[in-house]
C-alpha cells in the first residue's frame, strides 16, 4: 500500500532522511485525557500515537490533514512514504483521530460521570487529574491506579469503551500511523 505524508514547503528537503522523533508527540487534534486512555489500550503490535509519523492513503487526504482548516493547501509539499525497513502501522476507521467516535463518546461520559458522582471542589476529582496531563505514559497511569481507587474505577469505565485499535479500517480515507523504532527511517518521494 502506498502511503503519503504533506510537509510544509518551507521546511521541506529534497532527500531528506526522517528518524524517529526524539521526544514525546503530544495531541492537537484530540484531548489529553483521549490519547491518554488510547495509549493505555494500545495492543503492543500496535504503533503508539506518541512517537508515530501520521500519513494518509491519498495525495488528497494527506493535503487536507495537513493544512487543516484554514491553511493554503499550495504551502504544503506531499510526499510518498519510502520506509528502509516496514514499521509498526496501523490504519484508523476514520481520516483524523480527531473525528473518531471513541472521541465523543469518552468525552460525554467524563462530562456525565463527573456531573452525576463528584461535585465541584470533591477530593475525588482531584485523585482523576492526572489522567488529564499531556502525554502520560501506561506505567504512569497504571503505576498511579495503585491505591487510588477513584481513579482505578475511573479508567477501567473509560477502557472497555475505546474502540480504536479494533475498528475495521478505512482502506480508502483511513487516516495512517507509522512507528519508526530502532534505526529505521523513511524519505518522501514528492508527488
Amino acid at each position: 500500500m502506498q502511503i503519503y505524508r504533506a510537509v510544509r514547503l518551507d521546511t521541506y528537503k529534497p532527500g531528506h532522511v526522517y528518524t524517529r522523533h526524539p521526544g514525546t508527540r503530544l495531541p492537537a487534534n484530540v484531548p489529553y485525557f483521549v490519547d491518554n486512555i488510547w495509549e493505555l489500550c494500545r495492543p503492543d503490535a500496535r504503533p503508539s500515537r506518541r512517537h508515530a509519523v501520521y500519513a494518509s492513503p491519498t495525495v488528497e487526504l494527506a493535503l487536507d490533514g495537513a493544512a487543516g482548516v484554514g491553511q493554503p493547501r499550495d504551502g504544503f509539499v506531499v510526499g510518498r512514504v519510502e520506509c528502509q525497513t516496514p514499521p509498526k502501522t496501523f490504519q484508523l476507521s476514520v481520516a483524523d483521530a480527531r473525528y473518531h467516535r471513541d472521541v465523543r463518546n469518552l468525552q460525554k461520559f467524563v462530562h456525565d460521570w463527573l456531573a452525576k458522582r463528584h461535585p465541584p471542589g470533591s477530593a475525588d476529582r482531584l485523585a482523576l487529574a492526572p489522567l488529564f496531563l499531556p502525554g502520560v505514559t501506561r506505567g504512569e497511569i497504571m503505576g498511579l491506579m495503585e491505591g487510588n481507587a477513584p481513579l482505578r474505577e475511573f479508567v477501567d469505565k473509560l477502557a472497555v469503551m475505546v474502540t480504536v485499535w479494533s475498528d475495521a479500517p478505512d482502506c480508502a480515507a483511513g487516516e495512517i500511523l507509522f512507528e519508526l523504532e530502532g534505526d529505521n527511517s523513511y524519505i518522501l518521494h514528492p508527488v
